[in-house]
């Protein structure tokens, strides 16, 4: 992909976007889309700038062919995502722990409590009895 055009239709044909889903997303028109991805025109860097976001490719990428290509960077995307929301589980499971040995402790102790009153019940019952 040695030019700006066929790395536009690259990216967006890997996004499934049609010309007018980019042209809706950049801000101008499909047939200027069409005349970039033609390499007909270069798109101005505001712009350019714009659809990299739009396709979620760098910038540098989309210029000049540096950095990932849309496959690559979505991967990437997708990994990165997929450690943090592995790491939150981990999280919640650490938290989680913590809360059910607390709940145990709450239970022994209301357990005890119980125990204790119903002792001194019994104990005041046959002080009042006898």
């Amino acid at each position: 992909m040695d030019t700006i055009g066929k790395r536009i239709t690259y990216a967006r044909e890997s996004k499934n976007y049609d010309v007018n889903q980019l042209s809706d997303r950049v801000g101008v028109k499909a047939e200027t889309i069409l005349a970039w991805e033609g390499d007909e025109r270069d798109p101005r860097a505001n712009r350019l700038l714009r659809m990299a976001g739009a396709l979620d490719v760098s910038f540098a990428w989309l210029m000049v062919g540096q950095d990932y290509e849309p496959d690559e960077a979505e991967t990437a995307g997708r990994l990165s995502s997929m450690e943090g929301k592995l790491q939150r589980i981990r999280q919640l499971y650490a938290e989680l722990g913590v809360l059910i040995t607390s709940l145990e402790q709450d239970t022994r102790f209301m357990l005890a409590r119980d125990e204790e009153l119903e002792e001194l019940a019994e104990v005041d019952e046959t002080a009042a009895g006898g």
